[in-house]
Order: C-alpha cells, then sequence, then structure tokens
C-alpha cells in the first residue's frame, strides 16, 4: 500500500468520525428536544386548563375570584388528574404522528412474529414483577433514611386512587402510552441510529428518569427505563413496553386497592404475592435478557 493509498484511507476515517459526531449531535439534540416538547405540553395543559376553570367559574357562573380559588383547593386533586389526562392525550397525539411518520423503522412490521411465542406473558410477568420488586426495595430504604423519602412520599399521595378516581386511568392507561411513545418511542427512535443500543437505551432511560423531577422516583423509573427498551428492543415495537408498563402501574394500583378494601386478605397473603412476583421478575427478565442476545446476535450475522 502506498502513501497515497495510506493518505486516502486517513481521509475517508476522518471524514466519518466526522459524520458520525455530527449524527450523534443531532440525535442527542432532537431527544433533547422532544423531553423540553414533553414539559411543554405539561406546562400548555396546565395554562388551558387554568383558563377553561377560570373562564367557566367568573364568567359562566358570575362567581368571583374567591370562589374560583375555592373550588380548587376543594377539588385539587381531581383537577391535577385532569391536567395530567390533558397532557397525556396531547403528548399521545403529537408523539404517536411522530412515531408513526419515522422513516429508520422496519416496514412492513410483523406484529404476529414480533409477539410470538411467550413474550406477551414474559412481557406482562416482567411488568408485574418489577413493580413488586421496586416497591420491597423503595419501602425498605425509606424505612433506613425517612428524610430522604419525604418528598417522594407526597408525590406518592398525589397519586392515591381515593384522592380522585381520575388517578386511575390516568395512572393505568393515558400515562404508560403517553411515556413510551416519548421515551421508548420517539426519544429512542432518535438514539438508535447514532449509538450502539446499549448507549441509546441507557440515554432514554435517564431522560425517563429525569422527567420525574423526583430523585428516589427518577432512580427507579431510570433503570425500569432499560427494562422497558430492552423489551423495545426485542419485540420491535412500543406495544410491549407499553403492556409491561401499565402492568406495572396496574399492580400499584392493584395493591393499593387490596390494602385499602381487603387489608386482612392483603396481608394473608403478602409474602405469597411477593414470592410470585419475584419469580415473574426473574422469569420475565431472564426471559428478555436471552431474546435480547438473540436478536443482537442475529443482527450482527446480517451485518457481516
Amino acid at each position: 500500500m502506498d502513501q497515497k493509498e495510506i493518505r486516502q484511507r486517513e481521509a475517508e476515517g476522518q471524514e466519518t468520525a466526522a459524520l458520525l459526531k455530527r449524527l450523534r449531535v443531532s440525535a442527542v439534540f432532537h431527544a433533547l428536544l422532544v423531553l423540553l416538547g414533553a414539559f411543554v405540553t405539561q406546562f400548555v395543559a396546565s395554562m388551558l386548563c387554568m383558563i377553561v376553570t377560570g373562564v367557566y367559574v367568573l364568567f359562566v357562573q358570575g362567581g368571583t375570584r374567591e370562589d374560583l380559588s375555592k373550588l380548587l383547593m376543594e377539588s385539587l386533586s381531581d383537577y391535577s388528574m385532569i391536567i395530567s389526562l390533558v397532557y397525556a392525550v396531547a403528548a399521545i397525539v403529537w408523539c404517536g404522528i411522530l412515531y408513526y411518520r419515522w422513516t429508520w423503522r422496519e416496514r412492513p412490521f410483523s406484529y404476529q412474529k414480533a409477539f410470538a411465542g411467550v413474550r406477551i406473558p414474559c412481557a406482562i410477568a416482567l411488568g408485574f414483577g418489577a413493580c413488586m420488586v421496586f416497591n420491597v426495595i423503595v419501602s425498605a430504604a425509606a424505612t433506613l433514611f425517612p428524610d430522604a423519602f419525604v418528598s417522594y412520599q407526597k408525590l406518592m399521595g398525589n397519586l392515591d386512587f381515593r384522592a380522585s378516581l381520575l388517578t386511575i386511568p390516568y395512572v393505568m392507561l393515558a400515562g404508560p402510552v403517553a411515556e413510551e411513545l416519548i421515551f421508548r418511542g420517539v426519544i429512542l427512535d432518535r438514539l438508535k441510529p447514532a449509538f450502539p443500543f446499549w448507549v441509546a437505551n441507557v440515554m432514554q432511560a435517564a431522560l425517563f428518569g429525569f422527567f420525574h423531577l423526583n430523585v428516589i422516583q427518577g432512580l427507579y423509573a431510570f433503570v425500569l427505563g432499560i427494562l422497558l427498551g430492552m423489551v423495545v428492543r426485542v419485540t420491535g415495537s412500543i406495544i410491549g413496553s407499553m403492556i409491561t408498563h401499565i402492568t406495572f402501574n396496574a399492580t400499584s394500583i392493584g395493591l393499593s386497592v387490596l390494602a385499602v378494601y381487603a387489608e386482612g386478605f392483603y396481608q394473608k397473603t403478602a409474602i405469597y404475592i411477593l414470592t410470585a412476583a419475584v419469580i415473574c421478575f426473574i422469569l420475565g427478565f431472564r426471559y428478555y435478557v436471552h431474546q435480547y442476545h438473540v436478536v443482537m446476535s442475529e443482527k450482527s450475522q446480517t451485518l457481516e
């Protein structure tokens, strides 16, 4: 190989490195832009609900500012959940459009192949098991370090289904669907072409944790985000991660319902529920880790 060919290859290598750098900067920028869009959507939903409520009380009912303040204080939990639902629906719409229009996705896509075998049962098992395991870890940590969990406990109190029945449709459906479209859908889609999958997955999980704006919730949201990203990688669709996420949240609501309305039964069966959850988590986690390695191996062979 002469000097001219060596210089040519070096130039090509530098050009490739520069293109990759620009691609990665662009991917991170667009991921952060989507995250900012999620925060803006929350803000707009809050302002919209405030304006509609103000117009209704002040102009339709002919009330005063004191009446408006009283209404908001008396129905604060319902009002917060209405804002959350408006935000979730808006996020589902604009992120759904971006997710659908993403040109890098495999088309045509076979959902029958994506969810063949035990992928759906294992996605459910992973969500159920992860919720229980995370709850035990968080509860144990809260007992050891109660001062560090004050804000977290307050946040969880705002999501108590007894405070507002609107918590149930938000926590069990609208919230998980919106978050999956934002993070495992649009954001992960922007990061995957520019980074190895495990890097892109950690990055979207970190943004998912940051989005919760609470250290404790953010930490387990980060771990959950990595698991959900792995489910997406294996199935090739965010429907898989939606199933896991919905199951995770539904388990939390279900445990709360049992603790409130069937306390005796819950106390008697808690150890059995926890045992079943640990088994489900191990089975679901091992299955998806194995499938992840299979998918990555197949991709490597295809590239070769």
